[in-house]
């Protein structure tokens, strides 16, 4: 990142944070990684499949091609890939724009492996961009991660719901 914090050592938080969030509500939360482990994208994809997930979340911070302006962007942007997981990237979105003051950076069709692979409705959720130092700055605070965790799980909640 700009600030020169690790995408991997600050995603891992923000899952941390979720995991215990949505458990508190009662959910069954599978992690692909709960250390400084490195799964590969396949692997992800079959431990979802292979427990049967209702919903696949994966968190990710943001970055530009070398000689972007930094400055540029910022915000919050989720990616799917079926129609299906489309209603959950818009609750999700909604509830983190609203809630943590990000900028609504989009919910947008991707074939990424991790939500084109999955059975259940899959997200990739760039909570901001790391290139960014406004977003950086706020990514890395502990009481960011808890907010960002509950708007996620409140987005989780309304979909479930409808």
């Amino acid at each position: 990142s700009c600030l020169g914090d690790r995408e991997k050592d600050v995603m891992l938080k923000f899952a941390k944070e979720l995991e215990g969030e949505l458990k508190r509500r009662g959910a069954n939360v599978i992690m692909t990684r709960k250390g400084d482990t490195a799964e590969g994208l396949n692997e992800r994809v079959d431990l979802a499949n292979s427990e049967n997930a209702l919903l696949f979340i994966s968190l990710h911070g943001n970055a530009l091609p070398d000689g972007k302006d930094p400055n540029a962007n910022c915000g919050t942007s989720i990616y799917y890939y079926y129609n299906q997981a489309k209603p959950l990237a818009d609750e999700i979105l909604k509830e983190m724009t609203s809630q943590l003051g990000m900028k609504n950076d989009r919910v947008r069709q991707q074939s990424f492996a991790v939500v084109r692979n999955t059975n259940a409705p899959s997200i990739l959720i760039e909570i901001g961009y790391m290139i960014n130092p406004s977003d950086n700055a706020k990514m890395i605070t502990k009481e960011f991660q808890k907010q960002t965790a509950k708007a996620i799980a409140d987005g989780v909640e309304n979909f479930i719901k409808n």
